[in-house]
């Protein structure tokens, strides 16, 4: 073998070891369709049921990733770093892990990270309460200072919502998040 296949090798090893070790159950990169979507959910809805018995954990996942993948098509920067978006999903012993990146317009990040900010701050109570009020107030307001697919994640976790952003050139960002759904 010549040294480059045995890098090759060596990669996709080094691959499947971090995916075991992180416990990933699913990882995508690429263009993010409505096929891709479906296929993403599909796969997901089998793995579930056959790893786990309990319905919430499973409806809560299922609507995190929901709203992930829909943050991904709707939000991702089309024009640039084309198939650069991401999804992927394990587990840990506190439960299931999801993660979501896609390229972003840098004069977006401060609005964004703004967003999340305030959202991880607020209780359980006071995220009910800012739903209703952007449902009653926001809804029809196409320049809305809040995303509802952001609201909906911090409501179905209970948890924080871990963000980062990297520059990956003078105009876009790479937005990450990662949040838990507890079993």
């Amino acid at each position: 073998m010549d040294p480059q296949t045995i890098e090759d090798l060596k990669f996709v090893s080094e691959v499947r070891k971090q995916m075991n070790e992180n416990k990933l159950m699913l990882s995508y990169r690429g263009i993010m369709s409505q096929e891709i979507t479906m296929a993403l959910l599909n796969l997901t809805e089998n793995k579930l049921s056959k790893t786990e018995s309990d319905n919430p954990p499973k409806t809560r996942v299922y609507r995190v990733m929901v709203e992930c993948l829909q943050n991904i098509t709707q939000h991702s920067e089309k024009d640039h770093h084309i198939g650069s978006s991401m999804f992927m999903m394990g587990q840990s012993d506190k439960g299931y892990l999801i993660y979501s990146g896609n390229v972003i317009k840098r004069d977006k990040v401060k609005e964004l990270k703004d967003k999340l900010l305030k959202l991880n701050k607020m209780t359980e109570e006071e995220l009910r309460d800012f739903h209703k009020y952007w449902i009653i107030n926001e809804s029809l307001n196409k320049k809305s200072g809040f995303g509802l697919g952001l609201i909906h994640i911090a409501r179905y976790t209970g948890n924080p919502i871990d963000f980062d952003f990297e520059p990956i050139d003078d105009d876009h960002d790479f937005f990450s998040l990662k949040t838990i759904v507890e079993r």
